[in-house]
């Protein structure tokens, strides 16, 4: 079976980020693409030798993906060699604004550096987690009998309370009104 993936396109050019639509990853997904389609003033940037770092900015700190590392995510290619594919790692992201940035080493031993204008997408927390509840028939009973408990839990303290507050009043009651008497048996 095939992995499904979401595919995000993104047009960026090296000194202006443009108008790119808006859109949204999920928390935790690692399903998602970002195909950036890289021009300098309208024209494509050959990338052909480059070193490309995807540079992320989230509400929890930093990351990264780099092309040059094993398994960094990110994959020069296009008919004119100007694509960016990102596959985004889902430590990139958290909840909130994300900002993004490529960072481009070029010249034979990689010493240039252009950095791209920034491009922001948002990223929402996913509705399940860790905390989701599995559903189940039995839910409506459960949270019923949850209910008797805590109530049966107010009424055992409230007794409790009660049978001390009698208990402390009847001590009171006995100081110096009792008079032990010994009863001796003959027989």
């Amino acid at each position: 079976m095939a992995a499904v993936k979401k595919i995000f396109n993104i047009a960026l050019d090296i000194a202006d980020a443009g108008a790119n639509r808006e859109f949204t990853v999920v928390d935790g997904d690692n399903g998602n693409v970002l195909a950036i389609l890289l021009t300098d003033g309208g024209y494509p940037v050959d990338l052909t030798g480059c070193r490309v770092i995807a540079v992320f900015s989230k509400s929890d700190g930093t990351a990264c993906q780099d092309s040059s590392s094993a398994g960094g995510g990110i994959t020069l290619c296009g008919a004119l060699n100007n694509e960016v594919d990102i596959e985004l790692f889902a430590g990139s992201v958290a909840p909130g604004t994300v900002e993004c940035e490529l960072q481009i080493y070029s010249d034979s031993d990689l010493s240039t550096l252009v950095t791209t204008a920034k491009f922001n997408f948002a990223c929402r927390k996913a509705i399940f987690s860790g905390e989701t509840l599995a559903s189940a028939p039995q839910y409506p009973q459960l949270t019923s009998l949850m209910e008797r408990v805590e109530t049966l839990n107010a009424q055992t303290a409230a007794a409790a309370e009660a049978a001390g507050s009698a208990a402390a009043e009847c001590r009171a009651a006995m100081e110096g009104n009792v008079t032990t008497w010994k009863i001796l048996r003959y027989s």
